[in-house]
Parts: C-alpha cells; structure tokens; sequence
C-alpha cells in the first residue's frame, strides 16, 4: 500500500509502497497511510491464436482482404517480406508489434484487436 513519510513538521517527505507493519519498522511514528491508493495494473493476459483461428476472426469482421492488401501495398521488400513472415506464422501472438502496427492501419484500437483475438480463440 502507498505509505507517506512524515518529516518532524509533519508534512509528507517522501511516499514508499509498504505495509504498516514494515513503515513503523523503518520510520516509527512518523509515517502514515495515504489516502490515495493506488490500484496495480492488472497483469497483461497472454492471449494467442491459430493462424487459421487469426485469419477466421478476420474474415468475419470483414478485414482479411484488407488485411493481405496491406501487406501487399508495403512498399519496402525487406519489411513486405518480414510482414509475410509474421503474418504466415504459426501461431499470432496478441502483443506482437506486427499485428498491432497492421490492425491499428486497418482502423483497429487495441480494444477491438484484444475482442478479435477474443472471437479468433473461439473458431
């Protein structure tokens, strides 16, 4: 929990993350729990699919065709072909930089690219 430090005012000298118990080891009586907490960050779910699941979802939603056009459109041959790599993969990872960098182009948020691999698992 956020922990405030107090210097001998009484006014905050520092904030530490701890519990009480360790506080009033490190800083007896002079500390105190602060009144804003903060809530962690909820652990990022490893979300992964097929290729054939991945492709699925975007035929679904309407994306393949624009999806293999983009590819297509690169007009680098060394990323044209690294995107290739990528997007014939095995398995497509939901935090992968390709597919990211390929969805937000195609309109997506991270949101609906989190709700694709969401129906992509289920197909």
């Amino acid at each position: 929990m956020r922990i405030e430090i107090l210097n001998t005012d009484g006014n905050v000298a520092n904030t530490i993350i701890a519990t009480p118990e360790v506080a009033e080891r490190l800083h007896s009586g002079a500390w105190r729990i602060a009144a804003e907490q903060y809530e962690p960050a909820p652990p990022v779910a490893h979300i992964s699919c097929s290729r054939r699941q991945g492709r699925l979802a975007l035929l679904m939603l309407g994306l393949l065709e624009a999806a293999e056009a983009a590819i297509a459109a690169m007009p680098d041959d060394a990323d044209k072909r690294a995107a290739q790599i990528e997007y014939e993969a095995g398995t497509w990872e939901r935090h992968n930089p390709f597919l990211s960098t390929l969805w937000a182009q195609l309109g997506g948020t991270p949101e609906s690219l989190d709700q694709a691999f969401a129906l992509a698992v289920t197909l």
